[in-house]
């Protein structure tokens, strides 16, 4: 085993960890959070992947879909703010 799949499992654990977050939050905010969580740890997972491999293509999948997760919690949480203030 390699350090590189070392930390690709260990990153892939602590995934695991921020998933239960989201199942446990006691608020929305909490379960928001580990899922921003839960899409910055892929995005790890993915460029070490790539490392592993050697596929540059793989890097910009990761920066698509972290630029996906951004867009998607921004919105998420502005569509709780204005929940909340209604």
């Amino acid at each position: 085993m390699t350090f590189e799949m070392i930390i690709l499992y260990t990153v892939l654990f602590l995934t695991l960890a921020s998933a239960w977050r989201i199942v446990v939050g006691p608020t929305v905010w909490d379960r928001l959070l580990g899922l921003n969580l839960v899409a910055s740890k892929l995005v790890m997972m993915i460029v070490l992947l790539a490392c592993i491999k050697q596929a540059s293509i793989l890097l910009d999948v990761a920066l698509v879909y972290c630029l996906l997760g951004f867009i998607g919690v921004t919105f998420m949480s502005k569509m709780l703010i204005n929940k909340q203030n209604t």
